[in-house]
């Protein structure tokens, strides 16, 4: 509702207030009202200070203007929406007084209490019952004589609430009733035209006049199952035998052509099997076939394999110049030399090695100690984190004969508690993990794991081993 709404100007005869008497030269009309009022039928006269000052009738939700009239809630807002399409100023429909709906309106509920006190008879034909206006709703929930309608679909009729039984289950035309011969629901109106085309409304005879009586929807399966007059082919009709005969006359057909049957079995037995033993040969040259292939294939993905293991998995750093590398590192110059960057694979951990030559802090001029740093890499956004592998140093024995070589291994898995295996934010991490007694200065020098000044030091990460033993012979970190 607009915040201000208009009432008919009275001197317009087009805009007069909703129920007024219009004139013409001829006759007097009255424009119907909407009638938003109680229409019942009240058992004693009502006052007219009861009624509306628009459509005339008991008033429904009554509202009192500030100029003392009173209008059903409905019929005054109807009135002040269509003044409001008119653009006219708010009005009083009885006295023209100006009134603002928001502030000169307000709902009469002394009003609205006598009207629902007043007496009222029930409106059904037929029923006798009075009561107060508020009772009529409680009153019209079991009215025998109030006009329900069916509810069976499509049906349009309405009948007394006392009838509605009757009418729905033995009059109305859709009520759903079962056909006798199938059971299916179907409305009653429709059940005649259901019935002449059911597929289980019985018939008299078979078509082929074997003289069964039989349902409309078992015709085809009588038929070609059952009748005795259908003609069939042979049952040895896949051996060759091309007789076509009727049910009735298979027993003595097979009886006397008995020697036929068996003739022609066993010429078909003998191609059934030239047929499996070609279907075998061949069946054993296409497996030989598809075989070799796989084998081929096995054997290239073996190689591929091996090929990315290596890959992933070995590093080797020579260290040329060791002695010097050593003596730089006793004399304070500088205490360890550390590997070019490597990948463990091609999408791999970005790592290197670092040697101590003369040990870390707590063996000095005993031992050289190993460790791995874990560097940022361009695929760390790929990987598993933490950094969790099995690492293995080996002091490669440079020794001409293969066979005397006598390596320095030592393995450890990486610890996923380890700050070690964080992955790297920046640059590479500062803790390490290695070995601390890795090899002492006396067995570096006791064998030719230093040869023409050069160190070999193998690198391999591996998935963990939880079969790994720590070596008691070295100290790790």
């Amino acid at each position: 509702m607009a915040e201000c709404l208009h009432f008919p100007d009275e001197d317009d005869p087009e805009e007069l207030p909703f129920g007024a008497i219009e004139e013409d030269k001829d006759n007097v009309t009255c424009k119907a009202p909407l009638s938003f009022g109680y229409d019942e039928n009240f058992i004693s006269p009502v006052d007219d200070d009861l009624q509306c000052s628009i459509c005339f009738l008991p008033l429904r939700e009554p509202v009192l203007t500030r100029c003392g009239h009173r209008f059903c809630r409905e019929c005054l807002e109807h009135h002040m929406t269509r003044q409001e399409s008119l653009q006219q100023v708010c009005n009083c429909p009885v006295d023209r007084e100006e009134i603002d709906f928001h502030k000169d309106i307000f709902p009469d509920k002394a009003t609205a209490r006598k009207i629902h006190s007043l007496v009222i008879k029930c409106l059904s034909a037929g029923c006798e019952w009075t009561g107060e206006l508020r009772e009529k709703e409680g009153h019209l929930l079991t009215c025998s004589f109030k006009l329900i309608s069916c509810m069976n679909a499509n049906c349009e009729v309405t009948t007394t609430r006392k009838d509605l039984d009757e009418h729905m289950n033995s009059v109305c035309q859709w009520r759903i009733v079962s056909c006798e011969h199938c059971s299916e629901p179907h409305p009653f109106c429709q059940l005649q035209d259901h019935a002449d085309n059911c597929k289980k409304k019985p018939v008299r005879e078979c078509p082929n006049g074997c003289g069964e009586l039989i349902v409309a929807e078992e015709i085809a399966s009588h038929v070609n199952d059952e009748c005795p007059l259908t003609e069939i082919s042979c049952p040895y009709a896949q051996m060759g035998c091309n007789t076509k005969i009727q049910r009735k006359e298979v027993e003595s057909h097979l009886q006397s052509t008995t020697t036929l049957h068996l003739d022609l079995t066993c010429a078909t037995l003998k191609k059934t099997t030239e047929r499996l033993e070609q279907t075998a040969i061949q069946l054993v040259q296409e497996l030989k076939a598809a075989n070799s292939t796989l084998s081929s294939k096995v054997y290239a993905q073996d190689i591929e394999i091996s090929k990315l293991r290596r890959e992933y998995t070995t590093f080797v750093w020579k260290v040329d110049d060791f002695n010097e590398v050593l003596e730089d590192a006793k004399t304070g110059v500088s205490e360890y030399v550390q590997s070019v960057p490597f990948y463990t694979g091609k999408q791999g951990y970005k790592l290197r090695v670092r040697i101590y030559p003369d040990g870390d802090q707590s063996n000095r001029n005993r031992y050289l100690s190993v460790f791995l740093v874990l560097m940022e890499g361009k695929f760390d956004g790929i990987l598993s984190w933490p950094f969790h592998q099995k690492v293995t140093f080996t002091l490669v024995d440079q020794n001409a004969i293969p066979e005397w070589r006598n390596n320095v291994v030592a393995s450890f898995n990486t610890d996923s508690s380890w700050s070690f295996s964080e992955r790297p934010s920046v640059g590479e991490n500062e803790e390490m993990c290695g070995i601390l007694r890795f090899v002492s200065h006396r067995n570096l020098h006791g064998r030719r794991y230093i040869y023409d000044d050069a160190l070999f030091l193998q690198v391999n990460i591996d998935p963990p081993d939880p079969s790994v033993d720590y070596d008691a012979d070295f100290e790790y970190c």
